[in-house]
């Protein structure tokens, strides 16, 4: 399934689930050698070190199963009156791709066209996210990321498939 393919799925779930009144979790669909796993990374948008926490562990996830591709999907704000918007990005070995889709709120909500963003738009951090050339995971850390990412852990890892 390509990039674009699976992103455009995401969208949908997201779409969903604001129609039903929801918040929009950021979530983190990557795929590995073992599968494709779907973790959520809910944090205080005013504890940006919250963020960066969550950003951390993910990027441990993905040097553990060795990811080769995910795909972010989250609400956030874009223009100068804060509006709703979905964004995701694609990102892999070969490719980064990004969209943004305005929310508009109201009965029924409602969105604006899918706008696809150029590659320059997804910052260079996301695509080093991937690991990349070689990398080590100890015993020790892996057992930790086990924990971390296990059912009970902080941010479960979902198997999809």
């Amino acid at each position: 399934m390509s990039l674009a393919t699976i992103m455009l799925e995401q969208l949908s779930v997201a779409r969903r689930i604001i129609e039903d009144g929801q918040e929009v979790v950021p979530a983190w669909r990557i795929t590995t050698p073992e599968g494709t796993f779907l973790i959520f990374t809910r944090f205080d948008a005013a504890k940006p070190e919250q963020r960066e926490h969550a950003i951390s562990l993910i990027s441990r996830f993905m040097v553990w199963k060795m990811a080769t591709s995910f795909v972010l999907t989250a609400e956030t704000w874009v223009g100068a009156d804060g509006e709703d918007a979905l964004f995701i990005i694609g990102v892999s070995r070969h490719e980064r791709l990004a969209a943004l889709q305005r929310i508009k709120r109201g009965d029924p909500v409602g969105f604006s066209e899918l706008m696809w963003l150029a590659k320059h738009h997804v910052e260079d951090r996301y695509f080093e996210l991937l690991p990349r050339g070689e990398t080590e995971i100890t015993a020790e850390e892996a057992a930790k990321l086990a924990c971390i990412f296990g059912k009970n852990g902080e941010l479960p890892a979902e198997r999809l498939n």
